[in-house]
């Protein structure tokens, strides 16, 4: 809910330029990205991590209620920043709790069954907002209703699941290096993280697709609506895709989704009306949730149970990295190059990250 219209936020509630929406995404990343690489590192190490996981849920939610005081654009950072640590710490031990619950013929079923409820949750918020907003709401309205939602998460997380490990192992030392097939499938991932700017930036480039022919305050409508509609496509496809991914193969299943990606900023760079407006919803809908699903199933059936947290945090802290720069980057060319410079980049990068996988792409370990 919160993220839907957090971008409009920042530009049209304070008014500030598209490198202020780089810059809270990009730190939000980087900083979320050091917290990945330590809690997957230690949740391998304590019998109790799901106790950190649950502290992780409670420090989004904190995060996302500063969100409400907030006055100029620069204290968005801290409470977004802080929200994104709260990710970072639940994150990988999520993924390895997950990855723990079934066998790995299932995973990509697992993880693809997973985002779409994820995805599906993004697609309600994002409608509750447009309902608020559209009765005559403010930003600062939906950010207080997104609060619900987040403090019952810490509560059913805390409540309902169960952690499978049901002893911890014997730490592994880092001089033991992981195996070379997760290698292989990091350097093509930090290739498409670096090209992987926010979707903030198609919702910003959605509002400019439909000008001059709508008014800003339409155009803005219909950007919360293009956040809608690549959402529901998401939820749609992320079950079908870790099907897939399970029967053709995770590599050829993730290759395709960065090529999606490319084909997204094709679109917002050279696409204008309703029309083009779809395509992209429909494209930046397709790959998104499948990227994440695929990335954690093939992952997962690299690496061995009991090093898992340390190979999420890994994952994740270098798709944290990329997003920083990407964002950043993004930001930078949209503010003083044009829109179409940010998409370019992004279209190369993540062509040629599918490029790289299919070359390189990483065996799974055998079953166990």
């Amino acid at each position: 809910m919160v993220f839907a219209v957090l971008p409009l936020f920042i530009t049209a509630g304070l008014g500030a330029p598209a490198l202020a929406v780089g810059l809270v995404e990009g730190i939000a990343d980087g900083s979320s990205a050091v917290v990945k690489l330590w809690s997957g590192w230690y949740s391998d190490r304590i019998a109790w991590r799901k106790r950190l996981a649950v502290g992780g849920y409670g420090t989004t939610v904190f995060g996302l209620a500063l969100l409400v005081a907030v006055n100029v654009w620069p204290q968005v950072i801290v409470a977004r920043a802080l929200a994104w640590m709260g990710r970072g710490l639940r994150q990988p031990i999520r993924s390895a709790m997950l990855a723990g619950s079934v066998g790995r013929r299932d995973l990509g079923k697992a993880f693809g069954f997973h985002e779409a409820l994820d995805t599906a949750g993004a697609l309600i918020g994002p409608a509750l907002a447009f309902l608020l907003l559209a009765v005559g709401g403010d930003f600062r309205t939906v950010f207080w209703v997104a609060l619900i939602p987040g403090v019952l998460c810490v509560v059913l997380f805390a409540a309902i699941t169960r952690d499978p490990r049901h002893e911890t192992s014997p730490p592994v030392s880092l001089r033991i290096p992981l195996p070379g097939g997760f290698w292989r499938l990091m350097a093509p991932v930090a290739v498409f993280g670096v090209g992987n700017f926010a979707t903030a930036f198609f919702t910003l480039r959605a509002a400019q697709m439909v000008q001059p022919e709508l008014s800003p305050k339409a155009a803005l409508a219909a950007a919360v609506g293009f956040y809608l509609a690549h959402n529901a496509v998401g939820a749609l496809v992320s079950f079908p895709a870790g099907w897939l991914a399970d029967r053709i193969g995770k590599p050829t299943v993730l290759s395709a989704a960065y090529i999606t990606f490319a084909a997204a900023c094709v679109v917002g760079l050279a696409g204008h009306g309703w029309l083009a407006l779809g395509l992209m919803a429909l494209f930046v809908g397709a790959q998104n949730p499948v990227v994440s699903s695929v990335e954690g199933s093939l992952t997962s059936s690299i690496v061995e149970e009991r090093r898992l947290g340390t190979a999420f945090g890994i994952l994740n802290g270098i798709n944290g990295v990329g997003d920083l720069a990407s964002s950043i980057v993004a930001g930078i060319l949209w503010t003083f190059a044009s829109p179409a410079a940010a998409l370019g980049v992004g279209a190369a990068l993540s062509a040629g990250a599918a490029v790289l996988l299919r070359l390189r792409a990483p065996a799974p370990s055998g079953s166990n």
